[in-house]
């Protein structure tokens, strides 16, 4: 996302969260959540490695504005099977598996942090089938050194390790994850970190925090998935940008380190000047308050 009036203490819920999955030619599984309305257009939600968080803290407004949400779990993540030679490129082809068993002819998209390749992927690939795509707290393209450089630490150790040493990177996220089982409450905070105030004002909200530390202990139960999906956001995305027929808007929080506005900006560079609106003194979870803008955009309701 004075900061006391624009954070009036949201709260968002991931009420009706139903799971299923489909079985994707080949017998590969693709497991998936729906959220919001039953019926209404659809919006595919596509967050970072292993998490739903995105969808379930949309869900509320999902519901409000009368759009279907459906959350994806990407290979190794949920019950989807695990593709060892998965790429970025072999998304859309899921996508449209995912549409066809909705009874969908075109959704629009959510995406953020880690889902950002993804997003971009569907839309070039399934140019007739993407109404829109708006994209909160995204990441740029790490392959690019000005991107890696201007990233949080975090993300900058995560995508070095993930192309040099991923076996390190896979015994840290292991460890995580046996804390998270051990402590959830402190896996969450360690993963939050420290907040500027209007993310730390949204996440009093026992609400939100419940949503924040399940998906948490959710994402660090698969460390070897983790690594799969940081490596391919590291290397080369071969997104074909100019293939995007699809309006797309971005969101980024100023206070953002994990996914700074620098990389908001180079994803408008690489799609022809789409518009980017940053939110002062926002980090990721200050974004909270503009998701319902973000969904009715993505529907196509802007």
């Amino acid at each position: 996302m004075p900061l006391a009036s624009l954070f009036a203490r949201p709260q968002f819920t991931s009420a009706q969260e139903q799971d299923a999955e489909l079985e994707l030619p080949g017998g590969r599984r693709l497991s998936y959540a729906t959220f919001g309305a039953g019926d209404g257009p659809l919006v595919v939600v596509l967050d970072g490695p292993g998490s739903r968080g995105l969808a379930r803290a949309c869900a509320a407004a999902a519901a409000d504005l009368g759009l279907r949400l459906v959350a994806p779990d990407r290979p190794g993540f949920g019950t989807s099977t695990q593709v060892q030679d998965y790429r970025i490129a072999d998304w859309p082809r899921d996508h449209a598996a995912l549409l066809d068993a909705l009874g969908v002819r075109r959704a629009g998209i959510l995406g953020q942090s880690g889902g950002t390749p993804y997003a971009l992927a569907a839309a070039a690939g399934l140019r007739e089938r993407t109404t829109a795509v708006a994209l909160v707290a995204p990441s740029g393209p790490l392959a690019e050194p000005a991107m890696r450089d201007a990233s949080g630490g975090q993300l900058r150790r995560g995508a070095m390790l993930a192309r040099r040493a991923p076996w390190l990177l896979r015994l840290g996220l292991a460890a995580a994850g046996r804390q998270a089982r051990k402590d959830p409450e402190r896996a969450a905070a360690k993963v939050a970190g420290d907040l500027p105030p209007g993310d730390a004002a949204i996440m009093r909200d026992a609400a939100n925090w419940a949503i924040h530390q399940r998906t948490t202990a959710e994402i660090l139960a698969r460390p070897g998935a983790i690594v799969r999906e940081i490596a391919r956001l590291a290397a080369p995305w071969e997104i074909d940008y100019d293939a995007i027929a699809a309006p797309v808007a971005l969101w980024s929080g100023d206070r953002d380190e994990v996914h700074p506005t620098a990389h908001a900006n180079r994803l408008a560079e690489l799609l022809h000047g789409a518009p980017v609106h940053v939110v002062p003194g926002a980090g990721t979870f200050g974004l909270m308050p503009h998701y319902a803008d973000a969904l009715r955009f993505a529907a196509g309701r802007a």
